[in-house]
């Protein structure tokens, strides 16, 4: 099937589209395959498409070279992607979520997120796609806004693991049905950290003392540890202030805390 006439097809779909799974289809064949073109793809590249839909993305992915694999959890695109793509050399279709697939064989991967699942989606990538060189995703733009200005655990570790940058501001008119709001591609180039062996206990510390962020980081760790005294003899050897809050340590002080904390077998 011609360019046009595929999206064109798409469009049709629109009130197919599952409100509890946030689909949206990204219908302008340009951004589709902007979007593919800045994976920049080699013949020795396994690509996965997060959440593949109805092959807005997959129509140019599958045209590219290296094996690629398609996932999605409702099986009405499944019936569709293997209808169009299914004969397709090199094109893995399968029922698969993301947050329990196995990403250490990708080297490229892609996606249009739903919001609504969309910092677990980010926290999985970046805590298991330990051999993948390039990450595209779209999601919505205030989710990009706040990766940027937001102190957060996923801000901190996001840019701990990698360089990203985004790529293009999507108007929502491009999606059907139509979304309340924009839309923001970024690509992600995870860097050497993306393979430190602590990365996973590093990550569930912050997050834990994030959970009370406008305490003191004595009074998120006595909590965490359930013994403050404990508490202060470790923020003590860590040579920092007690009346410091999660959001202003470095994450060199993370590392430092979490190294700590796993010596002594404290982490739960």
């Amino acid at each position: 099937m011609n360019e046009k006439k595929f999206y064109e097809l798409i469009e049709t779909y629109k009130l197919q589209a599952n409100k509890s799974l946030g689909q949206n289809f990204l219908v302008n064949p340009n951004i589709c395959s902007e979007i593919i073109d800045s994976l920049e793809i080699s013949k020795d590249d396994i690509t996965l498409e997060i959440g593949a839909g109805l092959g807005s993305l997959s129509y140019f992915l599958t045209k590219k070279e290296g094996k690629k694999v398609l996932i999605d959890i409702d099986e009405r695109m499944l019936l569709f992607l293997n209808e169009h793509f299914g004969n397709l050399e090199d094109v893995e279709i399968k029922r698969e979520n993301i947050l329990k697939s196995d990403l250490t064989k990708y080297t490229k991967i892609v996606g249009n997120l739903p919001y609504y699942i969309t910092t677990g989606i980010l926290e999985h990538l970046l805590l298991n796609a330990v051999n993948t060189k390039t990450i595209v995703l779209m999601t919505q733009k205030e989710v990009y806004t706040k990766l940027c200005k937001e102190v957060s655990p996923l801000s901190i570790f996001l840019k701990y693991v990698s360089d990203f940058k985004s790529i293009k501001e999507v108007n929502k008119n491009n999606f059907v049905p139509m979304p309340h709001v924009d839309s923001i591609v970024f690509k992600i180039i995870p860097n050497e950290h993306i393979k430190d062996s602590i990365n996973k206990d590093l990550y569930k510390i912050m997050s834990n003392l994030f959970l009370h962020r406008r305490k003191t980081i004595y009074n998120c760790l006595g909590m965490y540890l359930k013994d403050k005294n404990l508490a202060k003899e470790i923020i003590d050897t860590l040579k920092i202030s007690e009346n410091l809050r999660p959001e202003q340590l470095l994450i060199e002080t993370y590392i430092e805390l979490t190294k700590l904390l796993s010596e002594r077998k404290l982490i739960k």
